[in-house]
């Protein structure tokens, strides 16, 4: 289940993770059955999918009404788990200890997503974050480097044919991953 195709998931205008970039994040996540997984800014909820379908606990923070919707549908298409959080991180978010974090969206409260993700996270657990902006990517690898994170920056960039056999590229996206000391 986790390397699905876009088609798959329910969409409408909320933005997605696609397949190529979401294959990539599940990866660098490291996901092991049993852990406590938080999903920020969950968007269709791909990515708390593909970690449920890990066998991973998921808690799914996400602000957006149409993409609340998106995710439980999503949830219930591919048969799994998610417990969705209602409204934005880090207000909503509760005192629960995660051992991986993926942000996917911020609503211009990075730094204190980030400050929770810290206070959170397991002694080696991962964060990553994908950002379409490399301000925010650039504020995430400092963050991580003054912690002590041991950290990875990847930009991702994919293109994907068209009907006339033209590749037309995809955003590309800023990848940034943390392992907390």
């Amino acid at each position: 289940m986790k390397w699905t195709d876009d088609d798959n998931f329910m969409r409408g205008a909320v933005p997605m993770t696609k397949a190529e970039v979401r294959i990539l994040t599940v990866a660098a996540l490291e996901l092991v059955p049993g852990q406590r997984f938080l999903d920020i800014g969950a968007g269709t909820g791909s990515i708390s999918v593909a970690a449920a379908a890990s066998g991973c606990t998921v808690d799914a923070c996400e602000c957006h009404p149409e993409a609340l919707g998106l995710i439980v549908e999503n949830a219930k298409a591919f048969d799994v788990s998610i417990d969705i959080l209602a409204g934005k991180a880090p207000d909503v978010l509760s005192e629960t200890a995660y051992d991986r974090i993926f942000i996917g969206g911020s609503k211009g409260r990075l730094d204190d997503i980030l400050g929770y993700c810290h206070g959170h996270l397991t002694s080696g657990g991962i964060v990553c974050g994908n950002f379409v902006t490399p301000a925010n990517a650039v504020r995430f690898r400092e963050f991580l480097k003054a912690r002590g994170y041991l950290w990875t920056f990847r930009y991702i960039a994919v293109s994907r044919e068209d009907r006339f056999g033209m590749l037309r590229a995809e955003n590309g996206v800023f990848m940034v991953k943390g392992q907390k000391p």
